[in-house]
């Protein structure tokens, strides 16, 4: 059995994402495939990423022919004029699709048509601090699920999970009971198969044209409801784990070392990925410095229960 890594970037994440494919290069073993999707006027920037595990392809491949993508200048000129950093969609069915929405609709088309049935999404402004095996994403016969506790509950994120339950067609109830969101997220196939299918028996369109007509919606939550809620995690063939695997900074950049420290001290035996947010203000050679303390910081807490095992 082999697995995809997925990933979605563009020209404004550059230079991370290739921190990202340093570490995948270094830490995925041969069972993996790594698809980096982006945007088509960006391929010869990403171009020399390609390797024989490792597809360069284009988003828009990703995407129903009828979107059609608003130009846009570059990153810099988007800082000035205060645009979005995501690109603009245009449908003849629906109003202004964001880009943040689109993306989640590549990722779900880039599962559906990878060459197995195990896939994982790993973002651009993550690195693989550890040695990744296929065991650590399936073993006997199930592919992990990650449901973690809702330590907060957040009310934009609430509209997540309602969301989900109406292109699900679940009936009204509160479906906020397991965090699903994280940088490297593990999915099977053929539940992503069914999950369109179900989409499309509820809403009685394409899934594709039913999520670009939905505002707000997480396609990790969707997922996660689904799997959870509606197949149920035995019949999904998954594996439900509550623990992440990312030591993840989402907000505030690092306004001294002990910042730095405070963040590696956070970090768990089991996690694999360490990511930085690529919006957060933090020059390229200290996050690539992080990433290695990061994974340092982890193999330190295996030792123990290496040596405990012995």
């Amino acid at each position: 059995m082999k697995a995809t890594l997925i990933t979605c970037s563009f020209r404004g994440d550059l230079d991370v994402c290739r921190l990202l494919c340093r570490s995948i290069d270094l830490n995925a073993v041969a069972d993996f495939e790594h698809r980096l999707y982006v945007p088509e006027r960006d391929l010869p920037l990403f171009a020399d990423l390609a390797t024989s595990r490792r597809r360069v392809e284009t988003q828009e491949s990703l995407l129903p022919r009828w979107f059609w993508k608003v130009p846009m200048p570059g990153p810099e000129w988007r800082r000035r004029l205060r645009l979005p950093r995501r690109n603009l969609y245009l449908t003849p069915l629906h109003g202004p699709v964001r880009g943040w929405i689109a993306q989640q609709i590549m990722k779900i088309s880039a599962s559906l048509i990878a060459d197995s049935d195990i896939v994982a999404h790993i973002d651009s402004d993550s690195a693989l601090v550890r040695p990744l095996a296929l065991s650590h994403l399936h073993r006997d016969g199930r592919t992990r699920f990650y449901a973690g506790e809702v330590a907060e509950r957040h009310a934009g994120h609430a509209l997540w999970y309602a969301q989900a339950a109406r292109l699900l067609g679940l009936p009204a109830g509160d479906f906020y009971r397991a965090e699903y969101i994280a940088s490297l997220v593990a999915w099977r196939r053929p539940v992503v198969q069914a999950m369109t299918a179900r989409i499309e028996a509820t809403t009685g369109r394409s899934w594709a044209s039913a999520l670009a007509a939905t505002e707000h919606f997480s396609e990790y939550v969707l997922y996660g409801v689904f799997a959870r809620d509606a197949l149920g995690v035995e019949a999904a063939g998954l594996r439900e784990e509550t623990s992440s695997s990312c030591l993840a900074r989402w907000v505030d950049s690092f306004d001294d070392p002990e910042g730095i420290e405070s963040f590696l001290a956070q970090a768990q035996a089991d996690q694999l990925v360490c990511c930085l947010q690529s919006t957060l203000a933090i020059p390229l050679k200290t996050r690539a410095g992080v990433y290695r303390r990061a994974g340092a910081a982890i193999a330190a807490l295996q030792k123990p229960s290496r040596e405990a095992a012995a």
